[in-house]
């Protein structure tokens, strides 16, 4: 059940949170309002929507943490226009049904996204809750689509995740990294780059040639 909306601090920094800041000094210094509230950013709206990957975070019923990665193809997280709810495919696993299994009973969860390549990170508070393939075919045919493309891979349930608050932080110690995709594209630019001056320098020669045949 989506409980009422905080920010991100009331639900990250308890009291020896704040302790800790405060012994730190750097109390006065922590953005405590916004880190926002359950509505995200535009910003992070466009990270999450280009996200390949990210770790899911649910509790067990021991009260210990699980985190689980979540991976797909670009585009697999879809964010609704608002910006207050986020939705997945959820692709066959491990088979040990842990996420699934702690969802069932408690619906809290917290995302993390990072964009390795511009160093960007958020983290997103939210409940969230499952709908097997079996019970919504449909939604599991729309989550299947982006656009241009398919996601061919068996897809087990949806992951329907309420924004509760979200937090977009610092980039220290975030190493920059590419896809393959990024890195051709990239590559690609710089070959065309060559390819013009190979065209330049080539009409160059060409033209002191024909200047010294005279």
């Amino acid at each position: 059940m989506v409980g009422t909306a905080v920010n991100y601090a009331e639900i990250a920094f308890d009291e020896h949170v704040r302790a800790r800041q405060e012994a730190r000094g750097v109390g006065n210094r922590v953005d405590d309002s916004g880190a926002a509230g359950s509505e995200l950013d535009p910003r992070d709206v466009k990270l999450i929507r280009q996200a390949r990957m990210f770790m899911m975070a649910t509790v067990t019923g021991t009260g210990w943490p699980y985190v689980q990665h979540k991976g797909g193809p670009a585009g697999f997280v879809t964010v609704s226009p608002d910006g207050t709810q986020l939705m997945f495919p959820d692709f066959a696993g491990n088979r040990q049904f842990v996420t699934a299994g702690n969802l069932d009973r408690d619906d809290r969860v917290c995302l993390f996204f990072v964009d390795f390549a511009t160093r960007s990170r958020v983290k997103v508070f939210g409940h969230a809750r499952t709908v097997d393939a079996s019970d919504d075919p449909d939604l599991i045919e729309k989550l299947r689509d982006l656009g241009d493309r398919r996601i061919t891979s068996v897809v087990e349930r949806a992951v329907i995740v309420e924004v509760t608050a979200s937090d977009a932080n610092c980039s220290k110690q975030i190493t920059p990294r590419w896809t393959r995709e990024e890195v051709d594209e990239r590559l690609d630019l710089y070959r065309a780059d060559i390819a013009s001056l190979k065209d330049e320098l080539a009409a160059a020669r060409a033209e002191i040639a024909e200047l010294r045949g005279r």
